[in-house]
């Protein structure tokens, strides 16, 4: 049986790999690609009037001025039969406890085997959740860490780690930026990291 994938990468020659990589392999399909949010959007759309939506999303996380995290949820909610799989060099536990939280099916670094992420689309093809093995020690790790912040701490490290600025951060959580700072000078405290960098550097 055939499992199809679409591709949202917004580096040309990467995008092109990718697809090269799956489709040689000969249960894997094609059924689009984007290199931007928009795009994307607009071929997803189509595929449905046509009845032809992928089983599988491949997405990168960080497509210039386009967030994938967000791009994540707009598909969650628009076409919620799409399975996602992040395809990503940034690979730290905080970034991965992030997307699955925020709907994702599977995780897998840019750093492993092109074998892992053939492996990814067909277990997450098959209903099942798909993570790195070599992710998972550290996920369980920064889960612990997490348990010990506060319910506002965690959504201020969450909106750090999906490298939103003081503004945004602010915004988005119905915060000034004071007390946004004031969040994250205490998770800074718990942490042992010394600059909003080092948290990013460990956690995302």
């Amino acid at each position: 049986m055939k499992h199809s994938f679409f591709v949202i990468e917004d580096h040309a020659l990467t995008n092109l790999g990718i697809r090269e990589i799956l489709q040689a392999n000969t249960d894997l399909n094609c059924a689009g690609f984007a290199s931007s949010e928009p795009e994307a959007f607009e071929k997803l759309t189509e595929l449905d009037m046509t009845g032809s939506l992928p089983e599988v999303l491949v997405l990168d996380l960080f497509l210039g001025e386009y967030s994938g995290i967000d791009i994540l949820r707009e598909v969650n909610r628009h076409f919620p039969s799409i399975k996602v799989v992040v395809y990503s060099m940034y690979s730290n536990p905080g970034i991965v406890s992030l997307v699955l939280e925020s709907g994702a099916k599977g995780f897998v670094s840019k750093a492993s085997s092109e074998e892992e992420l053939v492996t990814a689309i067909k277990e997450i093809s098959s209903g099942k959740t798909y993570i790195q093995q070599s992710l998972i020690e550290r996920l369980q790790t920064y889960t612990c860490i997490l348990a010990s912040l506060t319910k506002s701490e965690q959504s201020v490290l969450k909106k750090l780690l999906e490298r939103k600025n003081m503004n945004q951060m602010a915004a988005a959580l119905d915060m000034d930026t004071r007390t946004v700072e004031s969040y994250l000078s205490r998770i800074r405290a718990k942490t042992g990291c010394r600059n909003n960098d080092e948290l990013i550097a460990q956690f995302g």
